[in-house]
C-alpha cells in the first residue's frame, strides 16, 4: 500500500481502518492509518491499537533498516494489519471487556455495550426508558454522540405486568439490533448520517438471535427509584389566558396561527378543506351538515355543542365565527384533562371518543354506473397473544343502509368491549386473557347508556360526499 496519496476506509476483521494525512519534520505529506502515529524526535512511528484480548504498543524506526518514514510506515501497516487479523475487534461483540473501575448496576445491565436503560420522572410518574448510544457525523464532517429512543415504559401502563415486561423486553431487542447495525457501520470506518432507526437494520441482523438477559424485570426496576414529585402547571401560550382569548377570538380561521395553550388546553391549526374552502381548525372545532360543531375533551367528560347556519344571518362563516368564539370561552371556563392518553381521529366527524376504538371508510366505484359506494368499519386495537397490535373490526356498516340506532348500538358495543378489556388489564389478567375476540359476550355493567361522542347516519353521509365532492351512494 502506497501512503503518499488519500486512501479509502478499510475494515479489516471488523476493526475499522480510516487513514488521515500527516505531515513530517521535511514536510513530506503521508496518510497515515488510524492507530499509528508519527514521532518525529524519535523518528519512529508509534503503533497503538485495542482489541478485545490485548492492546498493541510498539515503536518502529525508520533506522532499523535505513529506512525512510515511507518505508517504516509500511512496515508499520503490516505489522498493524496482522495484529487486526489475529484479534477481535470491539464492534463484533455486544459487550466489552472493560477495564477495572465502577461496576455496572445489574439491575439495569442490557448486557450490551452502547444499550442504556434509564429511569427517568415524567409528570410525577416512574419511565423506565431504553436507548442506544450512537454517533453521528454530519455533512460537514463534525461527529455528534445522540441516542437512539427505542421507547419507554410507564408505570401507569395499562396492560397489565405481563405484558408490560414483555414490552420492555422487546424495546431492549430493538435497542440492541440497532447497536449491532451502527457497529457494523462503524467496522467499515464509517459514521451513519443520521440516527440508525430500528427500521433500518437490514435482514441479516434481524436473523441473529437476541437474548434479553433474564434479571431485567420491569417490576424491580420499577421499584428501584422514586419519582420525582410534580406539581401540573395549567400552560398558557404568552402566560395571560384573557389577552390570549381575545386575541384567539379576533383571528380569522382563514388564515394559520402557531399552535398555542390556552388554560392547559393545546389547540393544534390543522389546514382542512371545509365545503371547497381552505381552513385552519384545531380538532375541537369541526363541520357537520349545516352546523359547526365543538367538542372538548376536558378533566370531567366531553362537551359537545352546536351552532346552525339557520341560526345566524350571514351564512356558515357567521356560524363559524360565533361556534369559534364560543369554543374559546368554553376552553376558558373547563378544567384540561391531566394527559391525554388518546389517538385523535384523523377526521373529527369520525371520532369515536373511545380508548383505542376508531372508525374509517371508503368508497368504490360502481363498475355499473361509477357512483361510488361506501362502507364504514369500526374497530378496536389490541395485543394479540402473539404479540402484534392489529385492528379487530367490531362492525361494518353500508351507508345505503345505516341507521342511527344501528349507529349508536355498535358504538355502545365498541365502548363496552374497550372498558372491559380495561377492567381485566388492570385486575392482572396477561395479554392474552385479555383479548377479546369480535363474538365475546361483555357483562352488561360495562355497557354505557350512549356511547361517549354521538355520530348519525347523516354524518356519514356528509363525510362521504366531502371526501367524492359528488355523488355517493
Amino acid at each position: 500500500m502506497v501512503f503518499d496519496e488519500p486512501q479509502s476506509p478499510l475494515s479489516i476483521n471488523g476493526f475499522p481502518v480510516t487513514f488521515s494525512p500527516t505531515v513530517l519534520a521535511d514536510g513530506t505529506r503521508l496518510w497515515v492509518p488510524r492507530g499509528v502515529s508519527r514521532n518525529d524526535v524519535g523518528r519512529c512511528w508509534r503503533l497503538y491499537q485495542v482489541s478485545e484480548e490485548q492492546t498493541l504498543t510498539l515503536n518502529v524506526h525508520d533506522n532499523q533498516h535505513g529506512d525512510c518514514p515511507h518505508q517504516s510506515l509500511i512496515r508499520s501497516f503490516e505489522i498493524l494489519k496482522s495484529f487486526l487479523e489475529e484479534s477481535t475487534s470491539r464492534f463484533a461483540v455486544d459487550k466489552r471487556a472493560r477495564a477495572n473501575g465502577v461496576d455496572r448496576d445489574p439491575l439495569v445491565d442490557s448486557g450490551v455495550t452502547g444499550v442504556g436503560i434509564g429511569r427517568v420522572s415524567r409528570d410525577g410518574y416512574k419511565v423506565v426508558v431504553v436507548t442506544t448510544l450512537v454517533s453521528v457525523k454530519s455533512p460537514g464532517g463534525q461527529v455528534r454522540s445522540t441516542h437512539y429512543y427505542a421507547g419507554a415504559v410507564s408505570e401507569r401502563i395499562e396492560t397489565g405486568i405481563a405484558s408490560a415486561q414483555q414490552q420492555f423486553e422487546e424495546l431492549v431487542r430493538k435497542a440492541i439490533y440497532v447497536r449491532r447495525y451502527y457497529n457494523q457501520i462503524r467496522s467499515e470506518g464509517r459514521f451513519p448520517a443520521k440516527i440508525p432507526r430500528y427500521e433500518d437494520v437490514p435482514p441479516e441482523i434481524l436473523e441473529q438471535t437476541v437474548t434479553v438477559p433474564d434479571h431485567l424485570d420491569i417490576v424491580e426496576i420499577m421499584d428501584s427509584f422514586e419519582a420525582t414529585p410534580w406539581l401540573p402547571v395549567v400552560k398558557t401560550t404568552g402566560g395571560d389566558p384573557v389577552k390570549l382569548a381575545v386575541a384567539l377570538q379576533a383571528h380569522d380561521l382563514r388564515q394559520p396561527h402557531r399552535n398555542v395553550y390556552l388554560n392547559g388546553f393545546h389547540l393544534r391549526f390543522i389546514e382542512r378543506t371545509v365545503e371547497g374552502v381552505t381552513l385552519y381548525l384545531p380538532n375541537e372545532l369541526y363541520r357537520a351538515r349545516g352546523e359547526w360543531r365543538t367538542r372538548i375533551f376536558h378533566a370531567d367528560g366531553i362537551e359537545v355543542d352546536t351552532v346552525s347556519d339557520a341560526d345566524t344571518v350571514g351564512g356558515w362563516y357567521d356560524s363559524l365565527s360565533e361556534a369559534w368564539v364560543y369554543l374559546i370561552s368554553e376552553l376558558r371556563r373547563l378544567t384540561a384533562p391531566a394527559a391525554e392518553n388518546r389517538r385523535p381521529a384523523g377526521n373529527t366527524i369520525l371520532e369515536t371518543g373511545i380508548r383505542a376504538v376508531n372508525l374509517s371508510g371508503y368508497g368504490r366505484k360502481s363498475r355499473r354506473d361509477g357512483v361510488p359506494r361506501w362502507r364504514f368499519t369500526l374497530g378496536i386495537s389490541q395485543v394479540e397473544p402473539s404479540g402484534r397490535e392489529k385492528r379487530l373490526v367490531l362492525a361494518s356498516w353500508r351507508l345505503a343502509t345505516v341507521t342511527d340506532e344501528q349507529i349508536r348500538n355498535d358504538l355502545r358495543r365498541a365502548a363496552a368491549t374497550s372498558a372491559y378489556r380495561r377492567h381485566l388489564l388492570e385486575n392482572g389478567a396477561s395479554v392474552k386473557q385479555a383479548y377479546l375476540p369480535r363474538e365475546s359476550v361483555v357483562p352488561e355493567e360495562f355497557w354505557p347508556e350512549d356511547p361517549p361522542c354521538q355520530i348519525k347516519a347523516d354524518d356519514l353521509w356528509y363525510f362521504a360526499e366531502q371526501r367524492e365532492g359528488a355523488k355517493v351512494a
